[in-house]
């Protein structure tokens, strides 16, 4: 008996069975399959040989790609670190009538992409924004090998106001940029949003157990502008500028001769979102001030 066995074991088994006279009765019951299957493995074994023993791979079989298409895709990646689903909107955008299905498959086989073996499923997507450029302003601290990045990103367009690279993290480069911010876009946020990082937030306090203001906080009480905090331990409410920090690192690791604010302006300027119907922050800034 071969019950449980391997379906190429089990089809070698009635093929062979079949040829050495075995009746097709005979053969389907011990098996607990059809006649017709057995007639229809034996016929395919007179027509394909030792093939017959093996099933055929589930799905279409894989079409050609033409080789100049390849080489387009490899290098817009290269280009613009955009996944399948911004390449596609590109390339469709630029006349090429090819999926996005195609498009991830070259990524994959050209060894583009992070593996993922437990690829998720789409996922729902709960997206918080402000409906104006400059009313919230996200910061924050990261750091990249031996420097210290600190930047500050509108809420509404992702359009980063302003960027520094120091070897401390401190309040007094915190401020420094804020102000470069606001010079070069000429406006002030209604509210800035951090973590409770030392450089922003005062965390101690006296021995009536009142908080204290911390410089940061004492220059946009002077200004005029709201401060907000995140909560411990979730860096989700500050999500955007997490997942900039993450565009930053990648693109330095490909890039290491690129100066911060050459990315900056690209990111800006020349970056397409796709939370952002396809647009760049510069575009999205400009239409919602």
């Amino acid at each position: 008996m071969f019950y449980g066995k391997t379906n190429e074991k089990k089809r070698k088994w009635i093929i062979d069975q079949f040829r050495t006279g075995r009746s097709a009765t005979s053969i389907a019951r011990i098996q607990q399959v059809s006649r017709q299957l057995v007639y229809k493995l034996a016929k395919k074994f007179k027509k394909e040989g030792k093939c017959a023993y093996f099933a055929k791979k589930s799905g279409r079989p894989k079409s050609r790609i033409n080789q100049s298409f390849v080489k387009k895709v490899i290098c817009m990646r290269k280009e613009t670190d955009y996944g399948s689903e911004k390449l596609h909107f590109v390339l469709k955008k630029n006349g090429f009538g090819v999926s996005q299905h195609i498009i991830q498959r070259i990524l994959d086989e050209q060894k583009l992409t992070d593996p993922c073996p437990k690829r998720r499923g789409q996922r729902k997507y709960v997206r918080y924004q402000w409906p104006l450029s400059n009313y919230m302003w996200h910061v924050d601290w990261t750091q990249k090998g031996e420097a210290l990045y600190c930047s500050y990103i509108d809420d509404r367009s992702r359009k980063i106001m302003a960027a520094g690279k120091f070897k401390s993290a401190s309040t007094e480069n915190a401020r420094f940029v804020l102000h470069q911010a606001m010079l070069r876009n000429e406006t002030c946020p209604a509210i800035i949003l951090s973590d409770k990082g030392a450089q922003f937030y005062a965390n101690k306090r006296d021995k009536n157990g009142k908080k204290g203001l911390c410089e940061f906080e004492k220059e946009l009480a002077e200004l005029g502008i709201e401060f907000w905090t995140a909560r411990r331990n979730h860096p989700q409410t500050n999500g955007k500028m997490e997942k900039w920090f993450d565009t930053l690192k990648k693109r330095m690791k490909k890039h290491p001769e690129e100066t911060l604010q050459t990315f900056v302006k690209w990111y800006n300027e020349g970056r397409i979102h796709h939370a952002l119907d396809y647009k760049t922050p510069e575009e999205v800034y400009r239409e919602n001030l």
